[in-house]
């Protein structure tokens, strides 16, 4: 395979010296797509990203990278692509996410932060009337009724059914609650704008202390408080209260609270319920199983809104550590 890899490589990129070229796997999240990093011979590399179409998203990269590039916002330069072999030659941003500042001081870790959410005002500054119709044709569907539905179904049906000890019809009639329509309407009536899908601190690269968008082939219309969300109740790390409710007015500085926090609550609820439904899948029937560790945290997370909040009261007892079995 790494000799298929350079072979198309050197017709991809003539003009690139690849006489001592070495090509070596990156393992990346969850993610159907493989990557790999092709060592020049001169200090210097690139990326190869394989996708297939066995997720429609997958095929959306380079469309998503062209609107990005063209409202400002920081991602890799797409080197060449072949959409007939399904490869895509990607600057190498090099290899410090933002996760890996996850234990630093809260002074370093809180300015990342915020120039995160600085870039990210780059797409959320975008509504359905400022982008380009082609472009939103070449972008993945809109936040909608059946997207968030769908989100809910997944969590059901790869996170609950496979950790609950309550009985399938339990689970079902739940499901059909009135109150998880609810948080539906309250996120589909606002006005959209265009989002990254799953903004967290592995999708973020690092470099020279400038956050860089990755996977963001889901790129398309939604609100802006899930992707805050999606960043401030990251599973993959943790967040004091205080913390994440010092980067949450930063991000929506100049908005009164009562327009924000409701839709910024839901969509995390929204959010970790997706995640939950995501690493029970990965771990447990594709057998990516360092997913689970992240479990707990993402269930943390959801289990403090639920208490917190009068959002989802009939599902609360289903997540007590009595009603799940590990």
């Amino acid at each position: 395979m790494s000799a298929d890899l350079i072979k198309a490589t050197i017709e991809a990129l003539p003009d690139t010296d690849l006489k001592k070229a070495t090509c070596e796997p990156i393992s990346i999240g969850g993610s159907d797509r493989n990557y790999h990093r092709i060592n020049l011979n001169n200090d210097q590399s690139l990326i190869v990203m394989e996708y297939t179409s066995d997720r429609p998203d997958n095929a959306k990269f380079a469309a998503a990278t062209n609107t990005l590039k063209r409202l400002g916002a920081a991602t890799p330069e797409i080197l060449n692509h072949d959409s007939e072999k399904q490869l895509i030659w990607l600057e190498d941003l090099g290899t410090e996410h933002l996760w890996d500042h996850r234990d630093a001081k809260w002074d370093e870790r809180s300015a990342l932060y915020k120039s995160v959410i600085d870039e990210s005002r780059k797409l959320h500054e975008e509504n359905e009337q400022s982008l380009n119709k082609e472009e939103l044709i070449q972008l993945e569907p809109p936040f909608d009724e059946t997207l968030y539905k769908w989100e809910q179904n997944y969590f059901f049906d790869h996170f609950l059914s496979y950790y609950s000890r309550r009985a399938p019809s339990y689970q079902n009639s739940l499901r059909e609650e009135e109150e998880f329509k609810l948080l539906i309407e309250t996120l589909i009536s606002p006005e959209r704008t265009l989002i990254h899908r799953d903004l967290q601190s592995q999708n973020i690269l690092l470099k020279e202390n400038k956050p860089h968008f990755i996977d963001y082939q889901g790129l398309r219309l939604g609100l802006r408080e899930y992707d805050i969300a999606s960043l401030l109740y990251d599973p993959y790390v943790s967040f004091t209260k205080k913390q994440r409710t010092e980067l949450a007015d930063y991000a929506f500085k100049g908005q009164e609270r009562s327009e924000w926090e409701p839709l910024f609550i839901g969509c995390a609820i929204q959010r970790l319920m997706q995640a939950l439904g995501a690493y029970s899948r990965l771990g447990n029937q594709l057998g990516k199983t360092d997913f689970l560790k992240y479990i707990p945290q993402a269930l943390d997370n959801l289990r403090e809104i639920l208490s917190n909040e009068n959002i989802l009261p009939r599902l609360e007892p289903y997540l007590s550590d009595e009603a799940l079995e590990f």
